[in-house]
């Protein structure tokens, strides 16, 4: 048995951990559903109000959280988000990925299918994006939501989703809608619509996306803040292509 090699396997192992806590500073409770691409993380989960989740990720986890409000006790029915996730009733989103680099993490807040509770990603040395919105939605949805950017109406959004598979949503369900400005003004560090980052020519080209070497990271709901960070201002982090 070589235990200095086993030693530095579990070394390896520790360093390349990664923990993910959501905490809900909303005053009611919320519903976490969520979707991986790869690894493991807890999913239909409860949050009671002040209360703080480990979701329990593995190290090279890769998905979001999509977080319904006025669910039932399975999450089966919500006044915002839900079960099916394509924008007919409104949702915030954080999108996270552990897997791309080892020691670090890649991170976003998206506002594609709507808004329904303020959200803030960080962690230690990255840089904090953080979104609130105001109460002058163009498309108020239940609860105090916003109905997507990408959806000329509520009933667009209803019917096809904010980015129908044949398109029709925002532009080529790639560039900014109809009532994308209000999202991307109002919170230039969050995804309004899927090309806001500068993919293919989308403008405007925000801030919207960063990776950081750190792999213990927070999603605050209800945070009460709004970060308005610029493309070159990259506080102990690097920005992500």
């Amino acid at each position: 048995m070589n235990v200095p090699l086993i030693v530095a396997a579990v070394f390896i192992a520790q360093a390349h951990a990664a923990t993910l806590n959501v905490v809900n500073k909303c005053n009611k409770p919320v519903f976490l559903f969520t979707q991986s691409s790869q690894g493991t993380i807890a999913n239909n989960v409860n949050l009671a109000t002040g209360a703080t989740k480990n979701m329990g990720i593995s190290a090279n986890w890769i998905g979001a959280i999509n977080v319904g409000t006025g669910c039932n006790s399975n999450g089966q029915t919500c006044t915002t988000g839900g079960p099916t996730w394509d924008g007919r009733t409104p949702f915030s989103r954080a999108e996270l990925n552990f897997g791309a680099i080892p020691g670090s993490v890649t991170y976003d807040i998206s506002l594609i299918y709507g808004y329904n509770v303020g959200m803030e990603i960080n962690g230690k040395g990255c840089t904090d994006f953080a979104c609130t919105l105001p109460g002058s939605c163009p498309i108020p949805g239940p609860g105090g939501s916003c109905f997507s950017g990408c959806c000329a109406t509520a009933q667009a959004c209803k019917n096809n989703g904010a980015l129908p598979p044949g398109g029709g949503g925002c532009p080529q369900n790639q560039f900014a809608g109809p009532h994308s400005p209000f999202f991307y003004n109002n919170c230039p560090n969050a995804y309004a619509f899927p090309d806001n980052d500068g993919a293919n020519g989308g403008k405007p080209a925000n801030f919207v996306v960063a990776t950081c070497k750190s792999t213990d990271m927070t999603v605050t709901l209800c945070s009460g803040k709004t970060t308005h960070l610029q493309k070159y201002v990259l506080i102990n982090s690097f920005q992500s292509d």
